[in-house]
Parts: structure tokens; C-alpha cells; sequence
């Protein structure tokens, strides 16, 4: 830019020559002006252009600012604030609050802050040249993870940053997802379950720790192989399949059973798909599985084949050869009862023991299952017959015949009662063939046990005949349809000593049905404890009309092995005295010996004695153990078996084993009672031998309480 003309003075009128010079001296500025026009003109662009490009610069900042998601800060020594712009939260931009630098520190989380101030103050003491640090910060939208780097834009003369700029951006997604994968690392580390990632190849990327336990094998082994190569599975290469089912691992040393998953996972931003294969092992499932198995189809204590597996042998063998014929014997032990009564359940285990070891070497073609308690079924080989089934019982009532020895000093005697069936003959299907042979055996028992009964039609209608039975016991027990009788009891001199109770039943389909018959009908069907009630009852009831009418006496009644177990029998007893207003001492209760097998009833005697109640041992000398139980039960009187009392005048033995009884009982001050004696010898010496009280069809058959009452107080 040329510079103005300085004033000039007024000059004379000038010449030709000075309109020349003045000529060229006017040319002369007007081209410097343009010149300095030009050059204006050219600086204005240039200056304009950079304006543009510094504004481009800066959208284009903004922009890659924006696309990042990052923010601009400032902080300068002088103003000491930070200063935020343009940061955006979930496409929100924050309103940053206006704090100086302390307030700032203070927004940063507590567990934060030391570390953020640590690296802020190094940065300030020139320790390091960038800002680069994470935190979590309380913002406006709530507590955010954010990372700000930056770097000093100017120094002191000491090179100390006195202002610094630089980025900040919203890492909380960031971070949530980095917990997230560490969670999921951990886990894949941790969990017990063995973990495969295979990629779209069927290649093993990476395995887990509990792999190399299951495997034997180290995640530097697997990778890259084959997932083929360590487990067979099925194709699930077609997108999003997946899998689950049983499969064997080729682990080092051998194959390992493992339950396993295939999971599909979906590639995502611009990662490949791959598969989860998760497996444990379930050898010991699988052991416990066989085990199971077995349990349900054998008998833990005989190992023999269970109620199910005869069923399941049974069921097979018809389907396989429906028309073969066969043989099926069921057996049942003759008196097991009383070796688990007299000895206790331990001896009957060792002795059902005995016998499945006996039936397997008898007959080791058969199949032999134990059917429950002391029964057993015995399936013959096929195309057996009537005479191989008649052959078969005789091998097993000679090989039952030998004593049975379990430890005790008194070797066992026992017996079968073998009920057969031939198929197809007696039934083409397993229940009819096995409810057939059940009916024959109870024909055999009947019929004198240890022997075969063959099935016949007829054998069936004595089951159907026990089974209507039952079925009306329970009703008529519920709706107390029995009656009771007495039995009266006598002195030596045939004076009254009070009576027993006896339990009777009539039926309209049946008529009058014996208690040998019934009574043990009630005992497995639980009935008996419906009875016992009711003739706890009924004998206090005649006790109180005894007492009542000035001659009271004890009415005696009898316990079964079950009520004694039940844990309310005490108040039960108790209770039907104080309904009826008597005295324990009214009652006499009777027990036989099986029903002293159970410890558990002991106490409850000493109990009842207590109370007053009077206790009788009754069928004595029948048993295995009567002397202890005298000994250590709070007897009061003990009763003969009329199996004695009928031997007494013709078996010397038995007159030895009544004589020996008397003379313990005297010795242990307990009264005696003969029961059955139906004759006047029998009674004489019976007498002559000391017995105390006397009952049988001598003196009266039983009778109902009303006749009783009557012959008593018209004597």
C-alpha cells in the first residue's frame, strides 16, 4: 500500500515540460493505487479462505467429536475451572455444572477421587506429558463412568501446564459391557461344567479349566482341533441349532460319559458365530442309575428277583412264546411267624436268607423271585409240565427238610406250602396265572402244609371266599357287627373266678365264620385294632354290671401283638375303665408270647400293672422264651396251653412239662390257669397238681354274657 502524497505548496502556473512531469506523476499514483488495491483485494482472500478452512476445520471437529461421542474440555491455571462442551449422554447433550476445580473434584466418586487427583496433580507437576484417566462422575441423567484425556496447551516458564485441553467421553456402556465379559470369563473359568467354544469350522477356540480336569487335556491341546477328535455329537452346523443328549468324551486315559449341550451364539459386529459345548460327567449318575435299576428289580435282603421282576419275567416270557407250556409254583413258608415272633426279625432275615440260597441250588435252571414276606415264586424252564412241576415241589420240600441253623443255640424247623399252576392250562397272562398258583398254595396250607396243591376251579372260590371276607371284616368292625361272648373260669373247688371275653362273627353270605378264620384275617388287615377297642369295652361294660350286682370279678380279654405297638393303647385301655366306671384292676388282659417280640412294649407293661390293670401269659410253653419273659414281665398269671392239657394223662413228657411249669410258677408267686380241659380226669389231676383256675367245655362252653349273668346269680 503506497503512501499518500505529502501537501503540496502552490506552485507557478507551470510550463509544457511540468504538464508533462505532472502527467506522469498522476499515471505514476494511479498505478500504485491499483497496485495497492490489488494487493488488498489478494490479502482479503487469502485471509477469508483461512477463515473457511478454520471453519471447516472446526464442523469437521465437531463431527468426528459427535460420531465419538466425545465432549471438549478446558481448564486454565488463572480462571482454575473446568470448562465442558458438547458432551453427550444416551443422544442428550449434558448441561454441564459451572465449578471451579475443587466442586469438580467433588463430583467424582469417593472411591475415585484419590486415584483421579493422583494422576491430575502428576500431570500439573509436568510427571506426565498426557491426561489420560477413567472415573465415575454425578451427573444430571445419574452416576456415569467417563474417560478424559487431554494434553497442556500452554506452560509456564517452568513448563508447568497452565491451560489444558483435551476430550471427554461417556464410557458407562463401556464399562457395564467389560464387567459383563469378566463376568462371563470368570465364569467360563470357573464353572464346574466343561466348556468348549468351536467355531463355525468345528474348531475348538478356547476350553475352560474344568475341561482339562474332565479331559485330561490342556486348553493349549484343544485349540485349533477338531471338536471331533474328543466327542462324537451331532451335526449342528445349520444356523441357530442346537443339541442336547448323552455322549462319550475321548478323555486320557479312556471314554468319559457326559451329559452335553450345544448352544448356538450369533455372530455380532462383525464377529463370527460360534458354539457353547457344555458337558459333565455322569459316570456316577449313571453307576446309581444301574444301581436303581437293579434295586427295583432285585430284593436288597435275599437277592433274589423282586415282586416287579417276576412280574417283568413273567410278562416277557408270554410275549415271547405265548404257547410254550410251563410250570409256576408259589411257595410259602409254614410257622415263619413264630421264628420272627420268638426271635426276632434278625433271626426270620438270616433264615428267608437261607432259603433263597437253598432254592437257588435246588434249582438252578428255574427263575426264583421272592414275592414278599416269606413268599417266593418259582418259574420253571419252558416246556415244563405237570410232571416237571410235581418233581420240582418234591426237590423243594426235601431240600426245605434240614434244619435251618442261624446262630442260635436251637437249630429251626421249617416247612413250605407250594401252590402250582401250568401255563396256558390255568391262565394265559401273569396275573391270572400268579393269583391261581396264590390260591393253591393257601389250599396246601390248609390242607396240612408241607405239600403241593395243584390249581383246580375249585381252589378258586375258597380265594374269592377270603377276600369277600376281608372286605366285610373291615365293614362289620367299623359298624360293630360283632359280638361277645365269655368263657367262664373256676377254682379248684368249680366256683366262679371270672371269665374271658371271646370275639364271635356271623356274616349273612357266610353264616357263622370261625375266629381261627377271621382273626388273623384282622391282624394283616389292621381290623384287629378295631376289635381290641371294642372288647376293651365290652369287658369293662360286664365288669361294672359284675360289680354292680355285688360279685366282682376279673373279666379277662385278649391283646394282639398290634394293639400293643400302637402308642395310644394305654389311654385307649384306660379310657374304656373310665367310661364305665371301673377299676383297671377289673380287667384282665391276656398276651401271648408273639406278642413280646418288641422290646418297645415292655415299658408299656409296667405301665398297665401300674395302673392296676392284671396281666396273664397266655399258651404258655409254646414259645421259645417263655421263662424270660416271666422273669422280666410284671406277669400276674400264667395260662397252660390246652396242647398240654389234652397230652397230659397219656404223655408222660407233657405231665413233666405241666409239673415243672406249676413249680416255677409257685416259685415266682404267679396264679396258674389250665385252659381246655374237657374232661373230669383231666381236671382231677390237674388239680392234684396244683393248678389254680380251670377253663373248658367241663364246666361251659362259651356263652353269651346275658346267659352267664343269669346262671351266675341264680346259682
Amino acid at each position: 500500500m503506497t503512501e499518500p502524497l505529502p501537501p503540496t505548496e502552490p506552485m507557478p502556473l507551470a510550463t509544457s515540460d511540468d504538464a508533462v512531469v505532472l502527467s506522469r506523476r498522476l499515471e505514476r499514483e494511479r498505478l500504485a493505487r491499483k497496485s495497492a488495491e490489488a494487493l488488498l483485494m489478494n490479502k482479503s482472500r487469502e485471509l477469508f479462505d483461512a477463515l473457511q478452512q478454520a471453519r471447516e476445520s472446526e464442523h469437521r471437529l465437531q463431527m468426528a467429536l459427535w460420531a465419538s461421542g466425545e465432549g471438549i474440555w478446558e481448564w486454565s491455571a488463572q480462571a482454575e475451572r473446568f470448562e465442558v462442551h458438547g458432551l453427550f449422554i444416551d443422544g442428550v447433550e449434558v448441561a454441564w455444572p459451572d465449578v471451579g476445580g475443587r466442586a469438580f473434584i467433588d463430583l467424582v466418586h469417593p472411591d475415585d477421587r484419590d486415584s483421579m487427583t493422583l494422576a491430575w496433580r502428576l500431570h500439573l507437576a509436568g510427571a506426565r506429558e498426557d491426561v489420560d484417566m477413567a472415573y465415575r462422575i454425578q451427573l444430571p441423567p445419574g452416576e456415569r463412568w467417563v474417560r478424559v484425556r487431554g494434553r497442556a496447551l500452554e506452560r509456564d516458564n517452568l513448563g508447568r501446564p497452565v491451560r489444558v485441553a483435551g476430550t471427554i467421553k461417556d464410557i458407562t456402556a463401556q464399562r457395564e459391557s467389560e464387567q459383563s465379559l469378566h463376568l462371563l470369563a470368570t465364569a467360563f473359568a470357573s464353572t464346574h461344567d466343561a466348556l468348549l467354544v468351536v467355531d463355525d469350522e468345528g474348531r475348538v477356540v478356547e476350553a475352560n479349566k474344568a475341561f482339562s480336569l474332565l479331559s485330561g487335556y490342556t486348553p493349549g491341546q484343544v485349540r485349533g482341533e477338531l471338536l471331533s477328535r474328543f466327542i462324537g455329537l451331532p451335526d449342528t452346523s445349520s444356523e441357530g441349532s442346537g443339541w442336547r443328549g448323552e455322549a462319550r468324551l475321548r478323555a486320557q486315559p479312556g471314554e468319559v460319559p457326559v451329559a452335553a449341550t450345544v448352544t448356538f451364539v450369533a455372530g455380532h459386529a462383525g464377529q463370527s458365530a460360534c458354539r457353547i459345548v457344555s458337558m459333565h460327567d455322569i459316570s456316577e449318575r449313571l453307576k446309581a442309575e444301574t444301581l436303581l435299576a437293579r434295586q427295583a428289580l432285585h430284593d436288597s435282603l435275599t437277592e433274589l428277583p423282586n415282586r416287579a421282576a417276576i412280574q417283568k419275567h413273567l410278562e416277557e416270557r408270554l410275549h415271547q412264546s405265548s404257547g410254550d407250556s410251563f410250570g409256576l409254583l408259589f411257595m410259602d413258608l409254614d410257622g415263619f411267624k413264630s421264628i420272627n415272633d420268638s426271635f426276632g426279625h434278625g433271626a426270620g432275615d438270616m433264615v428267608l436268607q437261607e432259603v433263597a440260597r437253598r432254592l437257588t441250588r435246588a434249582l438252578p435252571e428255574a427263575f426264583i423271585g421272592r414275592w414278599g414276606g416269606d413268599e417266593f415264586v418259582l418259574v420253571l424252564a419252558p416246556g415244563s409240565g405237570d410232571f416237571e412241576v410235581r418233581q420240582s415241589a418234591q426237590v423243594l420240600l426235601a431240600t426245605m427238610a434240614s434244619p435251618f441253623g442261624v446262630g442260635y443255640s436251637q437249630d429251626m424247623m421249617m416247612s413250605p406250602s407250594i401252590g402250582a399252576v401250568l401255563h396256558p392250562h390255568d391262565g394265559i397272562d401273569a396275573q391270572t396265572l400268579l393269583r391261581k398258583a396264590d390260591a393253591a398254595m393257601y389250599t396246601a396250607k390248609e390242607q396240612g402244609k408241607n405239600c403241593l396243591r395243584m390249581y383246580e376251579p375249585q381252589i378258586e372260590e375258597g380265594a374269592m371266599r377270603r377276600v369277600r371276607l376281608q372286605s366285610l371284616l373291615r365293614i362289620d368292625a367299623e359298624r360293630s357287627g360283632f359280638s361277645f361272648v365269655v368263657q367262664p373260669k373256676v377254682d379248684a373247688q368249680r366256683q366262679p373266678q371270672g371269665a374271658e371275653l371271646l370275639v364271635r362273627w356271623s356274616t349273612r353270605d357266610f353264616g357263622v365264620v370261625s375266629p381261627a378264620e377271621f382273626i388273623p384275617m384282622a391282624e394283616q388287615t389292621g381290623a384287629i385294632e378295631l376289635l381290641g377297642r371294642q372288647a376293651l369295652h365290652s369287658a369293662a361294660r360286664l365288669a361294672a354290671e359284675l360289680g354292680r350286682r355285688g360279685r366282682p370279678m376279673p373279666v379277662a380279654v385278649n391283646l394282639s401283638p398290634r394293639q400293643l405297638l400302637n402308642p395310644s393303647f394305654e389311654r385307649i385301655a384306660l379310657h374304656a375303665c373310665q367310661r364305665h366306671g371301673v377299676l383297671p384292676s377289673a380287667l384282665e388282659l391276656e398276651l401271648t408270647e408273639s406278642a413280646l417280640t418288641e422290646s418297645a412294649v415292655y415299658p408299656l407293661l409296667g405301665r398297665l400293672r401300674r395302673h392296676g390293670f392284671s396281666l396273664a401269659l397266655d399258651d404258655f410253653g409254646t414259645g421259645y422264651s417263655s421263662l424270660s419273659h416271666l422273669l422280666k414281665l410284671p406277669f400276674q398269671k400264667v395260662k397252660i396251653d390246652r396242647a398240654f392239657v389234652a397230652e397230659a394223662l397219656h404223655n408222660a413228657k407233657a405231665g413233666v412239662v405241666i409239673r415243672g411249669t406249676l413249680e416255677i410258677c409257685r416259685g415266682l408267686g404267679l396264679r396258674t390257669v389250665a385252659e381246655g380241659v374237657e374232661t373230669d380226669e383231666q381236671f382231677e389231676l390237674l388239680r392234684s397238681l396244683g393248678v389254680d383256675e380251670f377253663q373248658g367245655y367241663l364246666f361251659d362252653r362259651p356263652m353269651p354274657q346275658d346267659d352267664w349273668l343269669a346262671q351266675l346269680f341264680t346259682c
